[in-house]
This record gives structure tokens, sequence and C-alpha cells, in this order.
């Protein structure tokens, strides 16, 4: 997942080296093995093909995790061969493990099973009140909240995984031209956005406060204009002893931004923290950045998506020339309000949800088609998307939207995978909860189901491809493994996990999860290790098929 807490967006991502891992561990075995060949070859070495066994594939992985600095770690991997269903290695493929981003898999496997790729969302606007021929709005003009979670319409260019920095939303500009294209000059009401599509529950079960600040910890709603939000841009003053300048895009109505950061010379270090209120109308940066130092850009979460939205819309038609007598309000769905004996119930959830007819549709906006969210979702590893489609799932399934209705749906979903949930737990989708669990097995069989699904081919698309695009882009690079791995990435502090499908030079392809919790190592080093079983199983030879599982090797 992206950390946006970082000094800067850009990741400094280093080059990785596969080949010195692990060389100082082989088992004592294969140091025999070496030395009997050595003289039954008259003192020449084995050849390459004899070396590169299956056993020593096995055996090798099992060194890499085995290692002194992975003593307090917890490692679960299984891999399988695709051509046969042949279990190549495992480890701890029954036990349940932190996945991070790795729930991401389960959400876009059940979207795509679910709606198929070639499905679009809709947000339209409706008139609530009457519409006179001197284009006089008489009543308010309401944005209806489906879902959406790629309302900018963006599409995936490898190297660009973030919002572009503008000054307002293409959705709300066009929704705006729509509305003046209908006659629209004057609005004699307010602005409603509508987001009781989804329960108001804007977060995942159990996340870490901290989180909600940052972009990738956006809060989900119904409507998510600009991807719910906003760019504080840092740049220092012209002398040591000024204070910096602090630009905020787009523009946030009512916030309140309390500058403490200095300039100092330059050469010095950049020393930024940043934090707001509960409400998140106050916004407070202090620091110090060095004098000539590039912008500093930090992404951050608009606290209330659905006013946001109204508020956007409403400076959009004004900029237009539209006068607006109303304000900019929303229309939430309270969890508080449609609870029956602790339960949601479905008739006060339509109780309180509005229907809008037809006749008063004033526009409407169609999006890109899902396999082209999808890959914003999986290659850049975005949060908000996993969170909205979570919903919107939830919705398809029970006239709702939420944490509970989404689960259901992709437990349906399982069910029909063939994957049994007894093991797992679910509390959202995008993998910031620190109580998601899953097995190695269950994320290896959902990976086998959707090779041989009707969107499979799509499914493996929105992946990650090593050394080439996405949060893999840097990895693997210069290895036998890159453009041969395509997997989803998971990171959380102590958590790390690759899981998607292989295809090896001699074994056809693979299927596999890695999964690694509590880890005292470097990330860095983690995924050196984890990059090195990728270029093994890339590398894997066609011959000797036995399962070895690490516990019961020599080591």
């Amino acid at each position: 997942m992206k950390d946006y807490s970082l000094p800067t967006l850009k990741t400094i991502r280093p080059l990785i080296t596969t080949w010195p891992i692990g060389l100082s561990y082989q088992p004592v075995r294969l140091a025999l093995l070496f030395i009997l060949g050595s003289l039954a070859c008259s003192n020449n070495l084995l050849p390459a093909a004899e070396q590169n066994t299956f056993s020593s594939f096995q055996a090798r992985i099992s060194s890499l995790i085995n290692q002194p600095q992975f003593k307090s770690a917890f490692w679960g991997i299984q891999i399988v061969s695709l051509e046969n269903n042949e279990i190549l290695f495992t480890h701890n493929e029954q036990k349940r493990f932190l996945p991070a981003s790795g729930m991401k898999l389960f959400i876009t496997a059940a979207a795509l099973d679910h709606w198929a790729a070639d499905h679009r969302f809709q947000t339209p606007v409706f008139l609530e009140g009457f519409l006179d021929r001197q284009g006089r709005v008489l009543g308010n003009l309401v944005l209806a909240g489906r879902g959406d979670p790629n309302l900018e319409r963006r599409v995936y260019q490898p190297g660009s995984e973030d919002l572009p920095v503008t000054s307002s939303s293409l959705f709300i500009e066009e929704i705006a031209d729509q509305l003046i294209q209908q006659g629209i000059q004057r609005v004699e009401g307010d602005i409603i956005a509508d987001t009781t599509l989804f329960l108001h529950e804007p977060y995942g079960r159990n996340w870490d406060h901290e989180d909600l600040l940052w972009a990738y910890g956006a809060a989900s709603s119904a409507l998510a204009v600009y991807e719910n939000l906003y760019y504080a841009l840092l740049s220092p003053g012209e002398a040591s002893g000024e204070s910096a300048l602090i630009e905020i895009t787009p523009r946030q109505e009512g916030l309140i931004v309390i500058n403490g950061v200095k300039t100092i010379p330059r050469g010095q270090k950049v020393m930024i923290k940043i934090g707001r209120n509960a409400a998140g109308t106050r916004l407070t940066v202090l620091g110090k950045v060095p004098r000539q130092h590039p912008t500093l850009t930090y992404a951050l979460s608009v606290p209330d998506p659905a006013l946001y939205a109204a508020q956007l819309l409403k400076s959009s038609l004004e900029k237009r020339g539209v006068f607006v007598s109303g304000h900019p309000t929303t229309r939430i769905l309270n969890p508080l309000e449609v609870l029956q004996e602790g339960k949601l119930s479905t008739n006060k959830v339509q109780q309180r949800q509005f229907n809008y007819p037809d006749h008063q549709q004033l526009s409407n906006w169609h999006s890109l088609p899902l396999s082209e969210t999808l890959k914003i979702l999986m290659k850049t590893s975005r949060n908000l998307y996993a969170e909205m489609l979570l919903r919107a799932l939830g919705a398809e399934f029970s006239g709702v939207g939420s944490l509970s209705t989404g689960i259901a749906a992709v437990k349906e979903f399982l069910a029909k995978a063939g994957i049994s949930e007894a093991q797992l737990n679910f509390s959202d989708a995008s993998g910031l909860s620190r109580t998601n669990l899953l097995t190695p097995e269950s994320v290896v069989r959902l990976l086998q189901y959707m090779d041989h699904h009707p969107q499979g081919q799509l499914f493996r698309e929105s992946l990650s491809v090593a050394g080439k695009d996405g949060t893999l882009r840097q990895r693997m690079k210069g290895t036998v493994a890159e453009g041969r791995v395509l997997a989803k990435t998971g990171s959380l502090r102590f958590v790390s996990s690759l899981s998607g499908y292989v295809m090896s030079l001699h074994h056809g392809r693979l299927a596999f999860s890695i999964m690694l919790n509590n880890y005292a190592s470097r990330p860095r080093r983690v995924r050196q290790t984890v990059d090195a079983i990728c270029t093994l199983m890339t590398e894997l030879p066609g011959n000797d098929l036995s399962v070895v599982d690490p516990a019961q090797a020599d080591h």
C-alpha cells in the first residue's frame, strides 16, 4: 500500500539483487552431494542441469526462509502448478496471516465475477423541484452517488501512480457543463450530495487512527470526487527564516491551515510534521525546509467526501455564472438510524434512501469499463477503490452498501469458487485493517479458480508485472523473473505478502502465495528474499515432482 506519510510522494526503490541471499545456508546434504559429484566427474563441476534439480529448488526456498534474520518471523507459502495442480512447495499453508493489500485479490475477483470487465457505473444529477423557462431551478440539484471509485476516468499508465495534481475535478467540471447545456442559469435551492446507497461507515474495521489523515486512508463514500483527497504543496521561502509557502489544491472550503514551517539554509535536512483536528477543519504543518528545495507534495484525505462533492459542484456552477441561493449539503445513511435489534434493517434502509424519478434526471456520468478501474486498484494498490467496490457489491447484494453486506457478497463468491471461509476473516477490502486473516492455501485456490474464469485474462492483466509496472516496477529487474511474475503486493508494518502467477522457464505456469508476518528485518531484505523465491520459481526445473514442507526438511 502507498505510504503518503513519507516526505514526498516519490518512492525510492532500491535495486534488488537476489543472488547473494541464502548462499551460506545451503543444507549439508547438498554440500555432500556436491563433493561426491565432483569426485565422480574427475574434479569437474556438475553440469548446471544436474545442480538445478527440483529437490534443490525446495531446499533453496527452505534455506531462504530459515535465515537467522527471520528467526522471529512467521512464513506461509504455497506454490502450485497450474498445468497439473501439483503442490510444488508448501509451508504453513493453512495458517492464518495478515495479508495487507493481498485482500484486494478477493475484491477484484468478486467484482469481475459479478459485473464482468465492461461494467460501467453511472453517476446522475436529479432535479428536485422545477426548471422554468428562464433557466431557474426552483428547488434542489441532487448529485447521487452510485459507488464509482474512478469518477476522474483515470487510465493506468506505468510510472504514473498518483492522481495528477490539478485545481479541479474532471468529473465535476463535466457535470457542471452538462447542467449548463440543460439551460440552467440559476438555482433557487441547495446543491445536495446523496450518498445513501452506502451506509455511512467511512473506514474499515480496526484501522489505525494515524492512517486516516493520509490519502491512502481516505474515507469511503458512494461519491468519490477527486478520489476523496486533496494535495498540500509545500515550497520554501526565498530567504532563510521566512515562512514556507503552502498551497492547497483543489481548494478546501472552510479549511484553516496553520503554517509553522520555516525556511532554512540550503543543504540542511527537511523535517515536516502534519496533523489536523478531529473535524478535519484545521490543518497544522510544522517543520523546516531548505532554500531552493523542490516542492514537497502531500496527499491528504478529505474528512467529509459527500460535503466535498457538493461544495465542488456549487463552486463549479458559480464559476460558470450560475447563481446558487442555497448551500452545499448532504444526505447520508446513518447506521444508528437503520438498525433493528442490533442488525441492519432493510425496511429502515429503504425508508431513508431517496428514489428520484427518471424524468427528473438532468445529467449523467458514465464510468470507464470496470477493467480500467481494476488496473488502477491493483497496480497502484488503491485502497479507496477496493473499499468502494466492496460496498458496491454489498449494494447489489442487498440494496445497501456496507462492510457487512459487501463481505457477505464476497463470501457468496468464495462459496461458488469452492473456497472455505472457515479460516478466513474479512474486516475491510483494502488490507489496512489488522484483523484481516487469510491463508496461503485460500489465496492459491482463488488464483486457480480465476485462472479458468471467463474473466481470468483481465484478472491477470490487473496484476503488477515484475520489473515492468505497478508496485513491482522496480522489483526483480535484471533477473529471469522480470516480466514473468504477475502478482499483488501487500505491506504493513511487520507484514509482507506477494501472491500471483509465474511463467516458469521449464515448468509452465504456477500460482503462488508468499506471506510473512512478525519479521524484524528491514523491509528491503524481506523484499529481496521474496524476490529470490520468485526467481527460483521462474527457474524451476521440470522433473522430480515431490512435495516438501520445510518443517520436515534438513537444515
